[in-house]
């Protein structure tokens, strides 16, 4: 009855535990296909927004209009834009030609429809469709051939052919500056890293659009000018005369087309953003000032004097906006026009110190292969060996015997066959008796106990002897070790100050100046510039509140005083002292989620992971496996990775920093201490991956609907001196997936888990994590439990 009572609360028990597994199952799909559905309604909602964007500028652009009536940009921005946005542009351009002509639209609403239509025929032809030249020439037919047509039938109402021929080819000139501009902004690159010739791309581009601005007008002060005016003083004041040289000429050649009235403009534009970017450290009034009065010497040379009083109105009102602007806005301006070069003696110090880096590594290097050569030579002549006992046992016992002649010269053969014969039974039982003696050397030897006690007593020695041999081995690996790491320490500082080309003072400064009215107290900040020309910022202060560091105000202020987005910092401790390490934001991002079974249910996990953003760009993701399970593979396992992550983050090589793990474990204790190291790399920036192992399990890898497996032979840290690990690489793009597990998880193979991956479709990392980890548990079947963990990563868009 009892028994029947408990199966019946069993069974009640179990169903109950299954309904509510459905319950929870219901509400994890509800909440899967809601998260589902928001990122559906924001991707349409963004894609919504950028097609009415390409709509807008369609309209704009077509409403810029030279020489009074010649509107040839829209049919340079349908050449440009990206094929799927050409529909929307198609749109809006057609509206703004409308706009803008009624009379003389339909020709240039035939050019742009003949652009869309060669565009769509072409386009699958990727070799024509990816020259830099298919933009412009398809601008320049149509511009051509519509003017040409109309010019053999209205020939008094239309330009000279002069004009027609001009026309087209300031449309492809136009193609090409938005379609360059176009690869700029869609690339991964930020603003600072271009060089002068994108950013006059970048402004010319820009001056297409404000020329649509031009025709508006209130008493001949013309709106297009007073943003062409204000984008003047902007790059003088901030880009110096670079930035005022760039954007006066480009501005003032756009805006002298509009009208044969506004010739001078050229000249004045130009002339006054040199002499502004001149005087561009006397401050916004210094610049603002000078531009005004080189403007004035330019405009007083026209004959129309409303166009001389329009004009000064324009750079009175743009200079008053000028004055108001934030400082943030320049110091963005300020970061796309710093200078790449002319920093001679920063250039000279750099250099010098890498050579010194590098000649120090290399000597490091060559004191490792000194010290380990010595000690091969010097244990061939030391180096004790089983003869040793007997020699020390003969002379002990037999130096003040009377036979000794007659045993050691006369009967020396057959004594050393009775020695021969009782080395293998010393070595395998440790100890010898006067029994393993053959009778006919008992009868002739006069001191058979001494014989045994001397030869017992000196193989305990030598075992020993060769016991302290074998550590002093491991410590002189270990120390030679430890020299071929600083090695590599400083050679790996050497490639790293190799790869930046310059040092940003002026925004360490800024930065300085943030954090000391933030009330922290800045030790050292550092900008450096590397060859792609992405920042990378390290601030070191004194010891502070972590909190005050995370603050997003704060970090948005770190920005803006260098003109460029960052992501989140990450934060290293040292005593007495606190790293920050920031990058500039990457084209990628990543969707990590992580879950973990422990052995038996218990407390302690033999399994350890770590996953952070070094601060350069890059995203490490870390799994150790200490020996076994339970507490003694936690010790290990945990070790391995807090020295890992702490070096890593300290700036040190993942080669560098495992052989210091590799160290620690070989002298932690004098039990067997090992553990494995699975690492992964992701250049935020490229997509490129690293994978590092250690006697780590394989990584698999979804690539649309390809699984491809990263796995290659190493050795687990702990276990010999000179460990390394394996390398592998791979692009990564998005929406692909990358899984690393521990080796519990594929104890019983991983076909399943492959299965598993190229399945999954959608839903949280953590989630996909946790049913890894629990179909890992649920399918062992061999009667053991051990230590699971499993990490998931799927790249996503910055």
């Amino acid at each position: 009855m009892a028994l029947s009572s408990y199966n019946l609360n069993c069974s009640k028990r179990t169903e109950n535990e299954i309904k509510d597994g459905e319950k929870m199952s219901a509400s994890t799909i509800a909440k899967t296909r809601e998260i589902n559905n928001q990122e559906f309604s924001a991707k349409t909602i963004k894609a919504i927004v950028m097609q009415l964007i390409c709509f807008a500028s369609g309209i704009i652009v077509a409403r810029g209009a030279i020489f009074g009536s010649l509107a040839p940009f829209g049919a340079s921005y349908i050449a440009a834009v990206p094929p799927k946005k050409v529909v929307a542009s198609l749109a809006g351009t057609i509206v703004g030609y409308m706009l803008l002509s009624p009379s003389n639209s339909f020709r240039y609403v035939a050019a742009v429809i003949a652009v869309a239509a060669i565009r769509w025929t072409l386009n699958d032809i990727k070799r024509i469709s990816k020259s830099k030249l298919f933009a412009p020439i398809i601008a320049f037919f149509p511009i051509m051939a519509t003017g040409f047509v109309l010019l053999t039938i209205h020939s008094n109402n239309m330009p000279t052919l002069a004009m027609c021929l001009i026309e087209a080819m300031l449309a492809a000139v136009g193609a090409f500056f938005f379609s360059r501009s176009i690869d700029i902004s869609v690339g991964s690159r930020s603003l600072t890293a271009l060089n002068q010739q994108e950013i006059a791309c970048l402004v010319m581009s820009g001056c297409i659009f404000i020329l649509a601005f031009s025709g508006i007008t209130v008493s001949s002060v013309s709106l297009g000018r007073i943003i062409a005016i204000l984008i003047i003083l902007l790059c003088a004041r901030y880009g110096g005369i670079a930035g005022g040289c760039i954007a006066g000429i480009a501005t003032g050649i756009i805006f002298s087309m509009a009208s044969t009235d506004l010739t001078f403009i050229s000249g004045a534009y130009a002339f006054g953003g040199l002499m502004a970017g001149l005087f561009a450290p006397t401050g916004k009034v210094g610049s603002a000032v000078t531009f005004i009065l080189c403007n004035a010497v330019m405009v007083i040379n026209s004959a129309d004097p409303s166009m001389v009083q329009a004009a000064l109105i324009e750079m009175v009102i743009a200079s008053a906006i000028f004055m108001v602007l934030p400082k943030e806005l320049g110091n963005t301006v300020a970061a796309i026009f710093a200078p790449a070069a002319g920093t001679n003696n920063s250039e000279g110090l750099r250099r010098s110190v890498i050579m010194r880096l590098d000649f120090a590594s290399r000597a490091l290097s060559d004191v490792t292969d000194s010290v380990n050569d010595v000690a091969d030579k010097l244990q061939k002549f030391y180096t004790a060996n089983v003869d040793s006992i007997y020699s020390k046992t003969i002379e002990d016992t037999c130096s003040r015997c009377g036979l000794k002649t007659f045993c050691w010269e006369h009967q020396k053969l057959k004594n050393s066959e009775v020695f021969t014969h009782v080395s293998s039974l010393l070595t395998k039982h440790g100890t010898v008796t006067e029994k393993e003696f053959t009778e006919a050397f008992q009868k002739k030897c006069c001191k058979p106990v001494e014989m045994v006690s001397s030869i017992n007593r000196n193989f305990d020695a030598y075992k020993a002897g060769e016991a302290a041999e074998r550590r002093v081995c491991e410590i002189r690996g270990v120390v030679a070790g430890q020299f071929a790491g600083l090695s590599q320490i400083l050679g790996d500082m050497a490639e790293e100050f190799d790869n930046f080309e310059r040092f940003d003072t002026e925004a360490s400064q800024r930065i300085i100046t943030v954090l000391k009215q933030a009330g922290l107290v800045p030790i050292d900040v550092s900008c450096r510039i590397d060859r792609f020309g992405r920042m990378a910022v390290e601030i070191e202060t004194a010891e502070t509140d972590r909190r005050e560091l995370k603050n997003v105000k704060l970090q948005k202020e770190v920005a803006k005083a260098c003109g460029r987005r960052f992501d989140p910092p990450m934060i290293s401790e040292a005593p007495n002292r606190i790293r920050i390490q920031l990058s500039e934001r990457p084209y990628f991002d990543v969707a990590i989620g992580s879950a973990q079974h422990v052995s038996g249910n218990g407390m302690l996990c033999g399994d350890c992971f770590d996953y952070f953003n070094d601060g350069n760009g890059h995203l490490i993701t870390l799994i150790s496996d200490g020996m076994g399970t339970g507490g003694r593979a936690a010790v290990d396992g945990n070790m391995a990775t807090a020295i890992m992550v702490k070096l890593c983050k300290a700036g040190l090589s993942f080669d560098c920093a495992l052989q210091v793990v590799n160290s620690a474990l070989m002298v932690k204790s004098g039990d067997e201490s090992l553990a494995t190291l699975d690492l992964s790399s992701i250049d935020l920036f490229t997509g490129e991956v690293e994978f590092m192992k250690a006697g780590a399990p394989l990584t698999i890898i979804r690539k649309g609907e390809k699984i491809m497996r990263k796995d290659s032979p190493s050795l687990p840290a702990g276990i010999l001196p000179g460990v390394r690990f394996s390398h592998d690489y791979e692009e990564l793009d998005e929406n692909d997936v990358v899984v690393m597990v521990s080796d519990g998880a594929i104890s019983i193979g991983e076909n399943w888990l492959e299965k598993m991956i190229l399945s999954w479709k959608e839903g949280e990392p953590r989630d996909f994590a946790a049913e890894i980890v629990d179909e890992a548990v649920r399918r062992r079947n061999d009667g053991h439990d051990d230590d699971v963990t499993a990490i998931v990563m799927k790249m996503t868009k910055n």
